[in-house]
């Protein structure tokens, strides 16, 4: 078995997902600790090492998934939402009765 190791990059995230050109990674990041909302969907930028919050102000409590390079998608509400990654814009509902996204491959 060969030797590898692992680096902690952020503190209360979970559900990383690599962006299809590798450069950063989506998470859901614990921002409270009361039971309403706790989660925030946020981007890590993995050059400079900084994180930003989606323009998504509910909590998201989904595993985000990139549908392109500047585009995540998750479920809230029974619902798909899209928005994009770099922290601008606002939440646009895909699917109605749904509850995460999937991409075909």
């Amino acid at each position: 078995m060969a030797n590898w190791s692992a680096r902690t990059l952020r503190e209360n995230v979970e559900c990383p997902s690599l962006s299809p050109d590798g450069t950063s990674l989506a998470f859901k990041k614990r921002v409270s600790e009361g039971p309403r909302e706790p989660w925030r969907l946020y981007v890590y930028d993995l050059r400079s090492g900084r994180e930003h919050p989606v323009a998504e102000r509910r909590g998201i409590d989904d595993q985000a998934l990139w549908t392109d390079p500047e585009t995540l998608a998750y479920g809230y509400g029974g619902a798909v939402w899209s928005v994009p990654a770099d922290g601008t814009g606002a939440p646009r509902q895909l699917a109605r009765g749904a509850s995460s996204p999937a991409l075909p491959r």
